[in-house]
């Protein structure tokens, strides 16, 4: 559940989050009604555009540390960085958003921002000044994204590459 004062979209792209993406700790079947010795997460901080990833998982492990309750020992480290990408919009985009359209006609299409820690998209934008990097997230509601049963729809597919194909074919020949 998000906490935090502004919308949910924003908090997991745009904004800092911290989610607990795994759980290391006594299974519900055969557990008792006792404090556990040991228990470990897995944790993802997602970190927006101009925040050094490095430090911010630094700032994170100290946090763990310092808050850690009187004599528990608490062991915290960083496996993995990535720099935060916000994805602006721009001429390219406009024109994908009319590709969408125009394939899922009549459905509306959207744009909620994109980027968050998205370590490939900030390094597209390092190597090629300029560039206009576009994220299209497609999902109907039974997709179930991320989830251990997630799934496509094959008309989902369709769409895309059909929106793919309408946006290449508008694109301005050298």
């Amino acid at each position: 559940m998000p906490v935090g004062s502004a919308d949910p979209a924003s908090q997991v792209w745009a904004r800092p989050a911290l989610t607990v993406v795994g759980i290391d700790a006594p299974a519900v079947a055969g557990s008792s009604p006792s404090v556990q010795a040991r228990a470990g997460a897995a944790l993802n901080l997602r970190v927006p555009p101009g925040v050094d990833p490095a430090t911010a998982g630094e700032l994170l492990v100290a946090h763990l540390l310092r808050r850690a309750p009187a004599g528990v020992e608490v062991t915290a480290r960083v496996t993995g960085v990535g720099a935060g990408f916000r994805a602006l919009g721009g001429p390219s985009s406009s024109a994908f958003r009319a590709a969408l359209a125009e394939s899922y006609h009549p459905a509306p299409v959207g744009s909620l921002g994109g980027g968050g820690s998205i370590p490939l998209c900030a390094t597209l934008e390092r190597a090629i000044p300029g560039v206009e990097v576009i994220l299209a997230g497609v999902s109907e509601p039974t997709a179930n994204v991320h989830a251990p049963d997630e799934s496509v729809d094959p008309s989902e597919i369709e769409h895309m590459a059909l929106a793919e194909a309408i946006f290449l074919a508008a694109l301005p020949t050298r």
